[in-house]
């Protein structure tokens, strides 16, 4: 092994560790913010409190309630880690940031099974954790994302290292199965993980699949049960009636990858164009299976661009759907980097590509808008106050949190449904819910809303941007005007919508307060 491979198998190694403590340190200051990190945070802790409570999480869409458009296990955890720990913010990230570790230990463990040296397992875990600014400082959000993705990931290396043996493969389709059920996403890697078996363990694929049959085609089928058929409305059918953006499925996906990514993308090129022999995929399977790693893991890599590439193109996505693409393609790179000849070119690759997403956040509305034109200003330095809550915006969320936990009243907060769980209440309908539901559906709910307000039923009203046209009247004739919060006062999430780091447009919407008119 030459002195460069070495220095360059270090410096991978070492700039993974930077990765690994950078993404601690933004964990442990963002795990405890007192409001939203993302305004859709609420809405899990709220589903999780219904299935405490023995509710459905799946009822008739009302005033109360409208879940998300997901499948049920991540609120179901936190509703039964709930019973022990205060089911809240906290308890939703943590769940999400223990997830992002057991991806990392994933990603070691795979690289290292196909027989790659600890540099190339380094570089798996750097490359995916480099991928936090590009999906949208999503990893450690009170969101289904990252449980799912641990879900499945370790499924699939199950899968990967079962040939001949019944119990793991077995727990392969148990942990598949169970992705599904923390978010739909995961049937494209069923479909996918079917012949990623066909690959490693032709013989006893049958019982991975049926085991996902058991346990997602029979839950389903329990689930109609249980929810009087409203399962599958919610998580399917109301799904498919939101838009389909094929520019962003055939044209800005692929951008984006390649934008945040130069180079990641020229070392595939490079893995590519060499068609690495057999030689240099050492597997722990042997050398006459030392195909198998590469393609299966080529397989799923592929899996997960798609399903990024289908999750973005959905209406009103974020780019937290590039999750599995991120992950599965520093997967499949750090199995198929070559060893020996042709090892410090694509090291050095992989260096590059850490350093570059350490120091420059990818924008790329500029080129969206301008093509080539706007690649100058589709880069911009990192900016760690966009990722971590600054000292000032603490402090409002402090207080406000803590004037919503003070004397229990009743709160209306569109987008921040939990604010009435704070404020001792028993949580209302979210704006995404609204949206969520059919015509017929959503404006039966807005009269329902707007009906309360006008009787005076909340002590406050929270609107986030323009009071929606059904709920003006009611406000004018029994609340009146109350704070109004504007650039640098407001509570603003840290990721997603609203926030900074989230919104292609600054996002300049006013908090609005209105508080119920004296009798």
């Amino acid at each position: 092994m030459s002195v460069w491979v070495t220095r360059l198998r270090a410096l991978v190694g070492g700039l993974a560790i930077a990765w690994a403590v950078v993404m601690i340190v933004v964990f442990a200051c963002r795990i405890g913010f007192p409001l939203e990190l993302e305004w859709m945070e609420g809405g899990s802790l709220h589903t999780a409190l219904r299935i405490q409570q023995g509710l459905s999480a799946y009822p008739e869409p009302s005033a109360e309630f409208v879940p998300f458009l997901y499948t049920p296990l991540y609120p179901a955890v936190l509703a039964a880690l709930g019973w022990v720990l205060p089911l809240g913010y906290v308890l939703g990230r943590a769940v999400s940031v223990a997830a992002i570790g057991a991806v990392c230990a994933g990603l070691w463990r795979l690289v290292r099974f196909e027989g790659k040296p600890r540099a190339h397992a380094a570089a798996a875990v750097g490359l995916f954790l480099s991928g936090y600014v590009f999906t949208f400082r999503w990893y450690d959000v009170a969101r289904a994302d990252s449980f799912f993705l641990a879900l499945l990931l370790w499924g699939l290396i199950l899968l990967r290292e079962s040939a001949g043996r019944r119990r793991k493969i077995v727990a392969a389709g148990v942990l598949v199965g169970a992705a599904f059920w923390a978010k739909q996403t995961a049937a494209v890697f069923v479909l996918a993980s079917g012949v990623g078996g066909l690959i490693v363990a032709p013989r006893l694929v049958w019982m991975y699949a049926a085991t996902i049959a058991a346990i997602d085609g029979g839950g389903v089928l329990l689930g109609q049960w249980l929810t009087e058929g409203r399962l599958w409305t919610y998580i399917y059918e109301l799904h498919q009636a939101h838009a389909f953006n094929a520019v962003r499925f055939w044209r800005k996906t692929w951008g984006m990858f390649l934008h945040a990514a130069p180079f990641l993308v020229a070392l595939a090129g490079l893995v590519a164009g060499r068609m690495l022999a057999l030689r240099t995929w050492r597997s722990g399977q042997g050398e006459k299976d030392s195909w198998r790693g590469p393609v299966y893991w080529g397989v799923m890599a592929a899996a997960g661009l798609l399903v990024s590439a289908l999750g973005y193109s959905t209406q009103w996505a974020e780019p937290n759907a590039f999750m599995p693409g991120v992950c599965f393609a520093a997967a499949w790179l750090a199995v198929v980097l070559p060893v020996g000849r042709g090892e410090a070119a694509a090291l050095g690759l992989v260096a590059a590509q850490l350093v570059f997403a350490l120091v420059i956040e990818p924008m790329y509305q500029p080129i969206q808008d301008r093509g080539l034109a706007g690649l100058r200003d589709s880069y911009a330095r990192q900016d760690p106050w966009r990722t971590i809550p600054p000292a000032d915006l603490w402090e409002r969320a402090a207080a406000l949190r803590a004037e919503l936990a003070g004397e229990p009243r009743a709160i209306l907060a569109l987008h921040r449904p939990w604010w009435s769980v704070l404020a001792g209440g028993p949580g209302h309908v979210g704006s995404m819910g609204i949206h969520d539901v059919p015509k017929d559906r959503r404006e039966q709910i807005e009269a329902t809303l707007a009906e309360a307000v006008g009787r005076g039923e909340f002590a406050a009203v929270w609107i986030d941007g323009d009071v929606p046209g059904w709920l003006r009247g009611p406000l004018r004739r029994s609340y009146a005007a109350g704070r109004q919060l504007a650039g640098e006062a407001r509570v603003v999430p840290m990721t997603g919508y609203m926030s900074a780091a989230g919104m292609v447009t600054p996002w300049t919407g006013l908090q609005r307060e209105y508080v119920r008119r004296s009798e």
